[in-house]
């Protein structure tokens, strides 16, 4: 017996700096990209690339309808930023799924509003992340910790051989 393919919209969000909601004012994220590092290798043939376990440098979007201070103050280099947002997936067979996204690192570029007459508001910040910790259900499924060395998928941490061999 075949599963039925069922597709899911997000019909909800909320984004947190530091633990302070800001609900409403999210229009949209976009989320890192998991993207290994890689080498080329030869072959006897010809060439292929070679997947390490390292990641490229994450980068986290948010572009909320807001002009306040407390965007501003994500600026401050001389401290780590803490941001989550959650969100409501619904999917077409009725069923609703609860994801949490958490980003800590540091604000690297803030886009404050272009002047259009009867426009909404967007005002976007981009995050360089030195952890990103993705749940779906209250689950963890997926962790990168770059200062701790941690880089967990679905429960089975990835770094941790490597973590045996170099600390």
């Amino acid at each position: 017996m075949s599963k039925t393919i069922t597709a899911q919209a997000i019909t909800g969000g909320n984004l947190f700096i530091d633990g302070i909601g800001r609900l409403g004012e999210l229009k949209g994220a976009e989320l890192p990209k998991f993207e290994h590092n890689t080498i080329e290798a030869n072959s006897q043939v010809g060439k292929y690339e070679v997947v390490l376990p390292t990641l490229k440098p994450l980068n986290a979007k948010f572009t909320v309808n807001n002009v306040s201070s407390s965007y501003f103050k994500l600026l401050d280099v001389s401290k780590k930023q803490n941001i989550y947002i959650k969100k409501n997936l619904s999917s077409t067979d009725g069923e609703h799924t609860g994801i949490t996204v958490t980003f800590e690192g540091s604000v690297k570029l803030l886009e404050t509003p272009n002047f259009e007459m009867d426009k909404e508001v967007e005002l976007s910040f981009e995050m360089s992340c030195t952890l990103v910790k993705y749940e779906v259900n209250k689950a963890t499924a997926l962790l990168y910790d770059v200062e701790n060395a941690v880089y967990e998928v679905n429960g089975n941490d990835l770094y941790e051989f490597i973590r045996k061999n170099i600390m």
